[in-house]
C-alpha cells in the first residue's frame, strides 16, 4: 500500500458566527432541569408554610372573635 496524501487532508472548518447563541448541550439543559425543578420544590414549600401560617391566624382571629363576644355579651349583662 502507498501513502496517499488524500487521507489525512484536514476538514474545512465552517465559519462561526460570534452572535450566535451558544450551541445546545444535554448536559446544560439537565442542569437547567434540575434547577427549575429545585426552584420548584422550593416554591412549593414556600407556599404550604404560607397556607399553614394563613391557618394559623385565622384560628387565632376566631378566638379573638369569640373573645370580644364574650366580652361584649359580659359588658351588657351588667348594664
Amino acid at each position: 500500500m502507498a501513502f496517499n496524501p488524500l487521507q489525512f487532508k484536514q476538514k474545512k472548518k465552517r465559519p462561526v458566527d460570534p452572535n450566535a447563541p451558544p450551541r445546545p448541550n444535554l448536559l446544560s439543559q439537565d442542569k437547567k432541569l434540575r434547577e427549575q425543578q429545585d426552584v420548584i420544590q422550593d416554591l412549593h414549600l414556600q407556599l404550604r408554610r404560607q397556607e399553614e401560617e394563613i391557618s394559623r391566624l385565622k384560628n387565632n382571629y376566631s378566638n379573638m372573635q369569640q373573645s370580644i363576644n364574650q366580652i361584649i355579651n359580659v359588658l351588657r349583662k351588667g348594664n
